[in-house]
């Protein structure tokens, strides 16, 4: 609300976006929830050059999903690659939709089964994980956040190849902790599988992978903030100061940037005026011009 007010007073607006509302339960039986989320990101980039993405990072890579879609030239090498059975299971859990362009292969709508829609999705998500090679690596080992954070503060250009610079604005809100334990104590704030009755296997090291990466690229945009664990997880305890500094924080930089975005927006528009009244007085000065040539023998 108060960058809401703060922006109105700018004659302008002010857009909370959370990746995490809006997906129906219907895009969700689609495998349609990675494409809406990273569409909403590219909209908010092609809306409001910069600022467009902040990223919170807890102690949670996240879910993991299956990728939705394969491109073809990927399907090749994944069946080429696969071993055993993985192959056959690969091959069955999709289907070609030449209506894309280019084609592409999608994953079939999960099973009216809950349980046993997960339990085949995590079979397959191994088995794409152990024939997947390459480069193109990140749909088949990113969590949903990570390929977010890839696309709103990691991507220098977007689909058209225009700059993004998110060194110039995604500023990162890294939350630590104290105490936390790794069990099931703390399943609501790390990765908890129930199956197993432990944390996710190699998901931390995923993502501290991913903070480290962010580090690199973005430098001092990434803010380290701790609390501990008593005051945060205990009983449903939150840590006021904690939630204060963050919000203050968070609010000190996105108005910075708001008010560098604006005066530049501002700067651009004098000089683009300037050049339609050089346009406009060389299109009247054209309007009347005559050529007049001498031709001599």
């Amino acid at each position: 609300p108060e960058l809401e007010a703060y922006c109105a007073l700018r004659g302008t607006s002010f857009q909370a976006v959370d990746l995490r509302w809006g997906i129906t339960e219907e895009a969700q039986r689609e495998h349609d929830t990675m494409r809406i989320c990273l569409e909403e990101v590219r909209r908010c980039q092609q809306l409001s050059p910069q600022p467009n993405f902040a990223v919170l990072l807890g102690d949670r890579f996240g879910w993991e999903p299956v990728p939705a879609r394969i491109p073809q030239e990927h399907w090749r090498v994944l069946l080429k690659a696969a071993k055993g059975d993985e192959g056959k299971l690969i091959e069955d859990s999709y289907r070609l939709d030449k209506n894309a362009i280019p084609p592409v292969y999608c994953l079939k709508e999960r099973d009216a089964d809950q349980d046993t829609g997960v339990l085949h999705e995590m079979e397959l998500l191994q088995a794409l994980r152990r024939s997947a090679t390459g480069r193109e690596l990140l749909p088949y080992f990113a969590s949903a956040t990570h390929q977010e954070i890839a696309l709103g503060a990691l991507s220098q250009s977007d689909e058209q190849g225009r700059a993004l610079r998110p060194e110039q604005h995604a500023h990162v809100y890294v939350r630590r902790l104290r105490g936390l334990p790794n069990d099931a104590a703390a399943k609501e704030f790390i990765d908890w599988d129930a199956s197993l009755n432990q944390p996710v296997p190699g998901a931390r090291d995923r993502l501290r992978s991913l903070e480290s990466q962010l580090r690199r690229q973005l430098g001092d945009r990434v803010h380290n903030l701790q609390t501990s664990w008593s005051r945060h997880g205990r009983d449903g305890a939150v840590d006021e100061a904690y939630l204060k500094r963050l919000c203050d924080t968070f609010l000190s930089h996105q108005k910075a940037l708001i008010d560098a975005e604006l005066e530049s927006r501002e700067q651009t528009d004098e000089r683009g005026q300037r050049e339609r009244a050089h346009q406009e007085f060389g299109a009247e000065r054209a309007r009347v011009f005559r050529v007049r040539f001498n031709v001599s023998s």
